[in-house]
């Protein structure tokens, strides 16, 4: 078992987040083409856990801090870890300490590389990316914000806790029309779904929605808005508690929006 950076034989495994057996999304797929460039090039640590025969069984990428949607200083922040969980490919390879491994690496990069210390974000709940798991690894919470929780392991005494980033202003445009906000980076192939799928779902609407893409990755428009993912209604958060909605589904709750809003432009079809 080898944790080894992301090159030329394995960089489309790490764009699928080890998902080999989908479809290719060529607008996907070039959005996190684009955000690896710009992300290496400000420090980002991409890699792939390979089993001694090749096959990919985990994945991570932490930057610093600085460069990613967390608010904090010298801290190495860990955007994802994400061991394989599926019946399919390679199998289940949770719960043989793969995760371990990986953390420990991230560590040990972090301690060499002068950082204060590492901060990793999970979720209050154990069926994806438990917080629990940073936990038990010894990090302390140091944010929440509703189900997610930020923790943090300082390797200094002049380390500062971080924070997450908090909405500067709503994301609404035009008020004579709904508004549909979404909010991504390629930094997470989830996240570049649901753009796209927002992307789709506004084709054609445009008399009835005021359509907002926000590329995360700037760090001037992430700052700006205060928003570094997901898709908006309304200035809402559409679904939220849901499965990421398909463009269709979008669509719909567009146009039912724009019905409630007495908006019925001439010329955009419901189907």
């Amino acid at each position: 078992m080898r944790l080894t950076d992301v090159d030329a034989t394995t960089e489309l495994t790490f764009l699928h987040c080890l998902h080999d057996e989908r479809r290719d999304d060529p607008r996907v797929l070039d959005m996190r083409r684009r955000w690896l460039r710009g992300a290496r090039a400000k420090g980002l640590r991409a890699k792939l856990l390979l089993r001694d025969d090749g096959a990919p069984v985990g994945m991570c990428q932490a930057m610093p801090i600085e460069h990613t949607h967390l608010i904090g200083r010298g801290l190495l922040a860990i955007l994802c870890i994400w061991v394989h969980g599926y019946k399919h490919l390679v199998g289940n390879q949770q719960r043989h300490g793969h995760g371990r491994l990986i953390l420990e690496s991230i560590e040990a990069d972090a301690r060499s590389s002068g950082f204060l210390g590492v901060a990793a974000w999970g979720m209050d709940f154990p069926y994806w990316n438990p917080v629990s798991f940073y936990e038990h690894m010894g990090y302390s919470r140091a944010d929440t914000d509703g189900a997610a929780v930020l923790v943090w392991k300082p390797f200094s005494d002049a380390a500062s806790p971080p924070s997450f980033l908090r909405p500067a202003r709503p994301p609404v445009g035009d008020p004579d029309r709904v508004s549909l906000a979404a909010f991504g980076s390629g930094s997470c192939m989830g996240l570049c779904q649901q753009v796209v799928a927002a992307r789709d779902a506004a084709v054609g609407l445009e008399g009835v929605a005021d359509y907002i893409e926000v590329d995360t990755s700037d760090r001037e428009a992430l700052m700006s808005w205060g928003i570094s993912g997901g898709i908006f209604l309304d200035g809402e958060p559409l679904r939220a508690d849901e499965p990421p909605p398909s463009s269709e589904v979008i669509r719909q709750d567009v146009l039912e929006a724009s019905r409630r809003r007495g908006i019925r432009p001439r010329g955009v079809s419901e189907g």
